[in-house]
């Protein structure tokens, strides 16, 4: 398969307005790195005639849709949103309606007791950016002034996009105000709504089939701390479980069972992951009529597989196209001959970045390409009748010179357990002073590609090693296990062992190390600030867990299922009960409204700290939450020159070790 690749004057959508001022100016590091995502998302209609793209018109502004028509891409794109509110995402209902999802800063949900301001609401228009509605349609005319006003800011998230039905969608709603989402089919035109299937506080439904029956659901086992996965034959309304999720934790053992549909599914049968029988997880199929697991269709002997990776057909069927494994970076094992072509020939014209294609006509003529690598940030690109183009970048002021390569490496922890990790290097000669940059979760891990903090540490002369250590998910059952109830303690060790191995290869100054992290990163960051002995002359934790009984109790209550699943793999080392031991300067940085981890965790860390008289300085950013897209341009503003001011002068790590000490 050939196709050509061409850079076009005036394609590049995503150089914003605000860039296009200022042509001649670029941003300063700082901002380059700090500023909104000048372009999130871009996906084009089934009959592949107009392109929906979010972008921004200034570096901290809101994220408008622009429409584009691709017949005519000189025609000034119609531009929808406004500065009240911020577009989320957008995809198409059909080829004339969009489905798009905004936020809102609302101070009255405050006011009404909720532990959050900002409301998520879904709305449909037309291409042309007339007809906006809110879905659904509210009903509060027959309700109290109380349940109107909470209905008012009450959000709806899609279900089902129902590909086979132009007219309509399946969204999650809480109509009842009785905390369940119910679900209900919603006319895409006039926003009408009817509720399709019911859940409850003990059952929700996953998956209902092309003729609206439920099929999958989930439910959450609070004695066996598991979560529960259900089915129904066709025809049939008796839910059975078909298996389980679950992290058993006792002194004789710790077991991890997975299992999760991943589909599509035919009339009784289901494509499942599973590691009942291997230490990665692989896909299998699973008769339902049996309760039996078929054929093995893949298992990868180092990584995770994910899930199923599928294609709409122009009869808008799902066809399989391959089985998606974590990786280095997410990969997808490919099988249709087609479509294996397809990425081999973009992939020899963007050869270092990871490529997937995330949007399509239904024809397969026009597709959406997005690109990322460690020197590409996340971009875009048009494929139209074999000719590439490119539409925009999500950073468009970090150019290719200010950003380093990204190694993946693998190392021994001390008792002998190999732990791949992500290596970031600047420019120049080693040994660089270093940051270990924990992830959070922990239960996730860190991929290949473009890292905005470690890019940013590696801009300012340090060696970044982001270590998957033990508990890190994707890299199968023992590398999994082996973290259980071990926070601070061998999972700390694989932290500090990163230390040796870039010492090793002369890439790190041993003397001059430092740690920062975020979520569970900032809780190894409060441990790195006073294990004996510390490898650590600098701690910086952000949106850190610090009292670990609380934290632990905490998720029984506010958790997601999955994170109550993990709840018994919570403990070890709280940081609350040692900072009478911390002996390196630490920064502590939380949000003020961060919903996931509770900026109580850092203010009573930082309270112990001021009791034992540490040498420390505390960020609190106003109105920030806890993940990206909830941390806006004036909080990284705040955090960045904050960060490397506190490692390179504080903390003194660009000096060398010796002059140091």
């Amino acid at each position: 398969m050939k196709i050509r690749i061409r850079f076009l004057a005036g394609v590049c959508l995503a150089l914003p307005l605000f860039a296009m001022a200022q042509e001649q100016q670029a941003l300063s590091g700082y901002e380059a790195f700090a500023q909104e995502p000048a372009m999130s998302s871009a996906a084009v209609s089934p009959d592949g005639g107009h392109l929906a793209t979010l972008q921004r018109f200034a570096k901290d502004g809101k994220q408008f849709l622009l429409i584009y028509d691709l017949g005519d891409m000189a025609k000034k794109p119609v531009t929808m949103g406004s500065d009240r509110m911020d577009i989320v995402s957008a995809g198409w209902a059909n080829n004339e309606r969009l489905i798009v999802r905004f936020r809102q800063d609302v101070d009255t949900l405050q006011r009404l007791g909720a532990d959050t301001r900002q409301v998520s609401k879904l709305a449909t228009v037309d291409r042309q950016g007339k007809r906006w509605l809110e879905i659904p349609r509210r009903r509060a005319d027959r309700r109290s002034e109380f349940s109107k006003t909470v209905q008012q800011f009450g959000g709806a998230a899609v279900f089902d996009r129902l590909p086979k039905d132009d007219d309509h969608i399946l969204i999650y709603y809480d109509d009842d105000q009785n905390f369940v989402a119910d679900i209900f089919r919603v006319n895409v035109e006039t926003g009408s709504a009817q509720r399709v299937a019911k859940n409850s506080d003990r059952i929700t439904i996953t998956y209902m089939d092309d003729d609206g029956d439920p099929r999958l659901a989930s439910r959450f086992d609070e004695s066996a701390e598991a979560i529960i996965e259900l089915a129904r034959l066709k025809g049939e309304t008796e839910w059975i479980e078909i298996g389980r999720t679950q992290a058993n934790v006792d002194s004789a053992s710790s077991v991890f069972n997975a299992f999760r549909v991943v589909g599509p599914p035919s009339s009784n049968e289901f494509y499942v992951l599973s590691n009942h029988e291997t230490d990665t997880a692989a896909i299998y199929t699973f008769d339902l009529e049996t309760r039996e697991f078929g054929e093995m269709q893949f298992m990868h002997p180092q990584y995770d597989a994910t899930g199923v990776r599928t294609r709409l057909d122009e009869e808008k069927n799902d066809v399989i196209i391959g089985f998606t494994f974590t990786g280095k970076g997410g990969d997808v094992f490919l099988v249709d001959p087609k479509e294996k072509a397809l990425y081999e020939a973009l992939n020899g014209i963007l050869p270092d970045t990871a490529n997937s294609i995330v949007s399509r006509s239904l024809d397969g003529n026009t597709m959406v390409i997005r690109a990322e690598g460690p020197r590409m940030p996340p971009s875009w690109y048009l494929l139209k009748d074999g000719r590439l183009d490119m539409l925009g970048r999500s950073m468009p002021f970090l150019t290719e010179d200010m950003l380093a390569d990204v190694e993946w490496v693998r190392y021994k922890a001390r008792d002998g357990m190999e732990i791949p990790a992500l290596v970031t290097v600047p420019q120049g000669d080693g040994p660089f002073p270093l940051v270990v940059l924990p992830h959070g979760g922990p239960v996730a891990r860190d991929y290949w590609g473009f890292d905005v903090w470690a890019q940013l540490l590696a801009f300012h002369g340090y060696v970044v090693i982001q270590p998957q250590f033990r508990i890190s998910s994707g890299l199968g059952r023992k590398h999994l296990e082996a973290g259980y109830g071990r926070w601070g303690h061998e999972m700390q060790d694989d932290l500090e062992d990163a230390i040796g191995y870039l010492t090793d290869r002369g890439l790190g100054d041993p003397g001059r190390a430092a740690i920062f992290g975020w979520s569970y990163g900032g809780y190894a960051a409060f441990v790195g600030s006073f294990r004996d002995p510390n490898p650590f002359r600098c701690a910086i934790s952000g949106a850190g867990v610090a009292d670990l009984p609380y934290f632990r109790a905490w998720l029984a209550d506010s958790g997601t299922l999955l994170e109550k699943a993990y709840r018994p793999t919570v403990d070890g080392l709280s940081p609350l009960e040692h900072v009478d031991s911390v002996d390196v300067p630490i920064l502590v940085i939380h949000g003020d409204i961060d919903e996931r981890v509770p900026v109580a965790e850092s203010r009573k860390f930082v309270d112990k700290l001021k009791q034992y008289d540490k040498q420390h300085k505390y960020i609190e950013l106003e109105d920030a939450n806890h993940f990206f897209g909830t941390i806006y341009y004036r909080h990284f503003m705040q955090m960045y020159p904050a960060m490397i001011d506190w490692l390179d002068n504080t903390c003194s790590l660009k000096a060398p070790a010796t002059a140091a000490n």
